[in-house]
């Protein structure tokens, strides 16, 4: 479960997203340079096999790690994808297809702008359908939506099995979550889709246990709070729906999204942009408790190494788990979390080419990294200390356990942060 934001200020374009997911299921930053590709080469998405391109643009993407797909990303043309679990009526039949963070990824290499990405998601979705378990560690499938955003226009495309609809963001301002949106307003449509799309495939009880509605009211309010669009951006990604949710108390209607209940993921990662011009990524679980840095358009400041993704993201999954029991560290880590954000965000604003915004990038990456290993250091010996009621403490404790079998890295990075 997920949510996306859009955001239109001053003739300047804002994008964010949160991926939630397993709160095990590590969150991964690669960038992957452009290639060529030789004619009739095959692509092996997360499932199955299709016709590669010629020529891919290079893409940064924010993913779970065992996914060749993408939960969210931007290329060199500006263009800016994230993608909604949809409960739908339409059915799977089981079999394997492309998924849609497999579409988001293939859209972001193979495209220039929105409307062309829109089109050639809908085409590929009517082709080869959207099929294939989605669930680290569990059975879940499902369909998609996407917000796509260049620095022009903006879409909503939202699918149902081989069935889609799309329209186009006319408002300065538009979220979406895991619900249908679209009814019979649509622009566009497959050839069988009539009348309202939420009303003919949405499945309303799925729908309501994931609080997707309230969640996406709860975006959309909290974009309109902030007079700075990237603070507003960010603070709709951090949004609780109420102010005890975080460290003892799991909220599946959060934006923000916590962990702990018999339903419902958490947010693995965030991320925030002026569309074509500046990015922000956490790299880790809770933007209320992570720090967003810059990242330029050449994104210097990650790699394409999945494994150095892997730890960047176990470090601070580490972190955040050992603060939860501990509230004066935690307190103090926050504020100078929050202080080292404040610099490099207001520096990256000021930023007036990429190569400037690249150098801030990196310091920001440094000096975070530097924060989180003084923390991982002060907390290496003490204990994991779970608040909240019973069921809540023996899910953190069962996750965490786990945790450490699933990675087994883990045991490395806190004996050597």
């Amino acid at each position: 479960m997920c949510d996306t934001v859009y955001l239109k200020r001053d003739n300047r374009t804002f994008f964010g997203k949160n991926s939630d997911r397993s709160p095990n299921e590590a969150h991964l930053m690669i960038r992957l340079a452009g290639k060529r590709h030789s004619t009739g080469e095959e692509l092996k998405a997360t499932y199955i096999s299709v016709p590669q391109a010629t020529e891919t643009h290079p893409v940064v993407l924010l993913k779970p790690f065992w996914i060749w797909g993408a939960e969210m990303g931007y290329n060199e043309c500006g263009l800016n994808i994230g993608n909604e679990a949809l409960f739908t009526n339409a059915g799977h039949s089981g079999e394997n297809g492309l998924i849609g963070m497999d579409l988001l990824r293939i859209a972001l290499e193979r495209c220039s702008s929105a409307e062309e990405a829109w089109k050639l998601i809908a085409e590929l979705t009517e082709k080869y359908g959207q099929e294939g378990n989605c669930g680290y560690g569990k059975n879940f499938r499902y369909h998609n939506g996407y917000l796509i955003a260049d620095g022009k226009r903006a879409f909503v495309l939202e699918t149902a099995g081989r069935h889609w609809a799309v329209k186009e963001i006319r408002d300065n301002r538009a979220t979406i979550s895991n619900c249908i949106s679209i009814t019979d307003d649509y622009d566009d449509a497959d050839e069988k889709t009539k009348g309202s799309f939420k009303a003919r495939y949405e499945n309303a009880l799925v729908t309501k246990i994931a609080c997707a509605e309230q969640r996406k009211r709860m975006s959309y309010y909290a974009l309109g709070a902030r007079k700075e669009p990237v603070s507003a951006v960010m603070g709709a990604l951090r949004t609780h729906a109420t102010p005890d949710v975080g460290v003892s108390k799991a909220s599946t209607g959060s934006v923000c999204m916590h962990a702990g209940n018999l339903f419902g993921d958490q947010t693995t990662g965030s991320y925030a942009a002026e569309i074509g011009k500046r990015y922000f990524v956490t790299g880790a679980s809770f933007p209320c408790m992570s720090v967003f840095k810059p990242l330029s358009v050449r994104a210097s400041a990650i790699g394409e190494s999945e494994k150095e993704a892997l730890f960047f993201w176990l470090k601070r999954e580490l972190l955040a788990r050992k603060l939860k029991g501990y509230k004066e560290m935690r307190g103090e880590y926050l504020e100078k979390a929050a202080a080292l954000e404040k610099k490099f965000v207001d520096r990256a604003l000021l930023a007036e080419t990429d190569a400037v915004l690249d150098k801030i990038s990196l310091e920001a990456f440094a000096a975070e990294e530097e924060l989180v290993k003084k923390y991982l250091l002060r907390l290496r010996e003490k204990p994991f200390r779970f608040e909240g009621s019973a069921y809540y403490k023996n899910y953190w404790k069962k996750k965490t356990a786990s945790l450490y079998y699933e990675y087994p890295a883990l045991k490395e990075i806190e004996a050597n942060p």
